[in-house]
């Protein structure tokens, strides 16, 4: 294993640009010790809304790093390079850039679907997985399961005080009206509030983010996301550690979580309570605690 320390250029502390397979990746590294690789999603968010990302940079040298035509990184302006196998690739080149022969990954919701589907493809270059409110299978059961978290909000005062926010956030989800593409943004003004448990906070949280709607273009085009994860999960064979906020109706606990669980022998499998898509925002001191817990565990 190596260790990232200053004597190594490529994870000095600070920002940072790389040549990989073919495009210049950003990256932002903080924190000492192992090397841990967390990408940015992958469909559009940059990776800076993850900095800093609680309990991590006191035990790990973390390398936050935009993903293909994310953020400060450059991509190919093709529909038909951001499958889940490019985003594979482009990790374990990136690994390759920092010399490290392994390391630790972690990645939240898509880019926790990259870290999982990483350690599917290369358990053998990873010390260990944190997959934050991952999605493992976008499937009948994955729909079922959201549209019930979405209807039970109908009951709460925020819902009730904004009487026709479900109803028009699901029109626009499922595609109703017609018109034009609608942007990111335009997704996040009309269901932002569902990513929390507290939905006050969803204007201040995603105000912050950065978006690239060419790349959400190009990876729905490409279908990724798509993969179902859930049947190759147990040929990864490094600690696993698998975290979901219970309120969570977008990668819920329990069609994903639990079924991600009861899939991969061995993992730990934690829910984080009064928490949405983002526990680490909601609470981060449940969170940070859970992350240090298993380090201790697995001996980061």
């Amino acid at each position: 294993m190596t260790i990232g320390t200053h004597e190594n250029p490529t994870l000095a502390p600070g920002e940072h640009f790389a040549a990989v397979n073919g495009f210049t990746l950003h990256y932002t590294v903080r924190g000492s010790g192992p090397v841990l690789l967390l990408p940015s999603p992958g469909w559009g968010p940059s990776v800076q809304s993850y900095i800093p990302m609680p309990g991590f940079e006191d035990r790990w040298t973390v390398v936050y790093f935009d993903t293909r035509h994310s953020g400060k990184s450059t991509g190919p302006e093709d529909a038909t390079q951001y499958t889940l196998q490019h985003y594979i690739d482009d990790i374990d080149a990136f690994r390759t850039y920092l010399g490290q022969e392994q390391v630790f990954i972690a990645g939240h919701s898509a880019a926790g679907h990259q870290a999982l589907a990483y350690g599917i493809a290369h358990s053998d270059r990873l010390l260990g997985i944190i997959a934050i409110d991952a999605n493992v299978a976008i499937d009948d059961v994955r729909m079922g399961e959201m549209i019930g978290r979405i209807n039970a909000r109908r009951s709460r005062p925020f819902y009730q005080e904004h009487a026709t926010y479900i109803d028009d956030a699901m029109a626009l989800m499922s595609g109703q009206g017609g018109g034009p593409r609608p942007s990111i943004q335009d997704v996040i003004a009309a269901t932002g509030a569902f990513y929390f448990h507290d939905p006050e906070i969803a204007d201040e949280v995603f105000g912050t983010m950065e978006f690239d709607d060419a790349v959400l273009a190009y990876s729905e085009a490409s279908g990724f996301q798509r993969d179902v994860l859930l049947p190759e999960l147990a040929r990864i064979t490094v600690p696993t550690l698998l975290v979901y906020g219970d309120d969570d109706f977008q990668c819920d606990p329990v069609s994903q979580g639990q079924r991600a669980h009861d899939a991969l022998p061995g993992s730990r499998f934690e829910v984080i309570a009064d928490a949405g898509h983002m526990p680490w925002v909601e609470q981060p001191e449940a969170f940070a605690a859970v992350v240090a817990d298993w380090a201790e565990q697995v001996g980061a």
